[in-house]
């Protein structure tokens, strides 16, 4: 059986509150027989519905990190608590962000896990760095990829969108006979800039150099196939697997949005059947960079390896 850890860490302050102190929580799971040189790295990123504390997740993180040899991780990104079915109340301290935070998050739990690695002096394959994302989750995937070149050597992408719907509009909860209405805080903050989420216009700027298979059905009902098609077909080292009524299997149950997909299936599909090669790539290390919107100029900054980001206004 794997062993599992739980540690908590000062977290990335919320650049709309001057005054936020925040703690990130951060799950991971390692093989019963240990970390040795082929052992890669995987993080499950969450979309909608899904948190590291549910056994969902905690089955999840065992079982591949014993049956395909990885490192699994796993963390309750900024605002993740607004993304269930309950509706909570909202405040500028905490809030469903949706982009930035939740990906310097997702970056920092990675990058923290290496570190306890190093510094533990135990060996694992580096090249081996994979995030697994489901529809929310995949997007933050992308975000995190762009936020932090190289550090993924692989997305295995769920029906990501490009950018969240629930930035424009409500999220509607069917829920027996009560209808919850998520009307989201973060797209009435001052300062909000809907620029930084758009995966599309970063793909633009920045060439892709993580290998990504990408899983999206004709029958999405938040973005469309031929949205992702036009996302992804122009990205290097990106494969677009288009699931329709004709290909359902026991791996992908549906061809709407999430698939039904079967997690560990789909993973094994990619992995040992798709077989993506895990090779020594060059690395190309950036301590500083800077993402410039009509609105704001984004400043990264890993000196220090844990992500700070500054943004100021134009």
């Amino acid at each position: 059986m794997s062993k599992n850890y739980e540690i908590r860490i000062d977290a990335h302050p919320n650049f709309y509150d001057d005054n936020s102190q925040r703690k990130l929580n951060i799950s991971f799971s390692e093989p019963e027989e240990g970390v040795n040189p082929e052992t890669g790295i995987l993080v499950l990123i969450p979309g909608f519905g899904g948190n590291a504390d549910s056994n969902v997740y905690k089955k999840m993180r065992m079982q591949f990190s014993e049956q395909f040899n990885l490192i699994t991780i796993q963390c309750d990104y900024f605002g993740i608590e607004f993304m269930q079915s309950e509706l909570l109340e909202e405040s500028m301290q905490s809030f469903n962000e949706m982009g930035p935070l939740q990906a310097i998050d997702i970056i920092s739990s990675v990058i923290i896990v290496q570190e306890i690695l190093r510094d533990n002096k135990l060996v694992y394959n580096s090249n081996k760095v994979i995030a697994y994302g489901h529809s929310h989750g995949a997007y933050l995937a992308y975000l995190a990829n762009i936020f932090k070149q190289d550090l993924f050597s692989l997305i295995i992408d769920n029906s990501s969108w490009l950018l969240p719907v629930y930035l424009q509009s409500n999220r509607h909860l069917y829920m027996a006979d009560n209808v919850l209405v998520f009307d989201y805080f973060v797209k009435k903050i001052e300062g909000f800039d809907i620029e930084i989420y758009d995966l599309r216009r970063h793909y633009k700027r920045i060439e892709n150099r993580c290998l990504v298979h990408s899983f999206h059905g004709d029958n999405d009902n938040l973005i469309s196939l031929q949205e992702k098609e036009k996302f992804i077909n122009p990205l290097k080292r990106s494969h677009l697997h288009k699931i329709t009524q004709e290909t359902l299997d026991a791996t992908f149950r549906s061809n709407t949005h999430g698939l039904n997909a079967d997690f560990l299936k789909m993973f094994d599909y990619v992995v040992n059947d798709l077989k993506p090669p895990f090779k020594k790539t060059k690395k190309i290390m950036i301590e500083k960079f800077r993402i410039e919107t009509s609105k704001f100029s984004y400043l990264f900054d890993y000196h220090n390896k844990i992500p700070i980001l500054t943004r100021a206004k134009k």
